[in-house]
C-alpha cells in the first residue's frame, strides 16, 4: 500500500522522538553516578558546546568502560530497530 509522503513523514519525525525518548528513559534508568562512571564528557567548555538541562541529562559523551559500550551499543540498536519499525513497518 503505498503511503502519502505527509504520513512518511509523520513516521519519520515520531521515531526521531520515540529515538529522543530512549534515550532520556535510558538516562534516568541508569542514573547520572554511572553515567559518570561509565562514560567520559568533553572536559573543556565555552560558550559554544555548553549545554543545558535537557542537553546534560541526554548527553551520554563517550563510552570509557565495557558497560558504557554495552549501554551504549544496546541503545543505538534498539533505535536502530524501533525506527526502522516505525518508519518502514516491515521488521516484525
Amino acid at each position: 500500500m503505498a503511503e502519502t509522503e505527509s504520513a512518511v513523514a509523520a513516521n519519520i519525525v515520531l521515531a526521531l522522538f520515540v529515538g529522543m525518548v530512549i534515550i532520556y528513559v535510558t538516562a534516568r534508568i541508569i542514573g547520572p553516578e554511572k553515567k559518570e562512571k561509565w562514560f567520559r564528557k568533553r572536559q573543556r567548555m565555552n560558550f559554544f558546546n555548553r549545554r543545558g538541562f535537557v542537553g546534560n541529562t541526554w548527553h551520554f559523551g563517550y563510552p570509557r568502560t565495557r558497560e558504557g559500550l554495552a549501554v551504549a551499543l544496546l541503545m543505538y540498536g534498539v533505535i536502530g530497530l524501533v525506527g526502522y519499525e516505525i518508519i518502514f513497518g516491515s521488521l516484525f
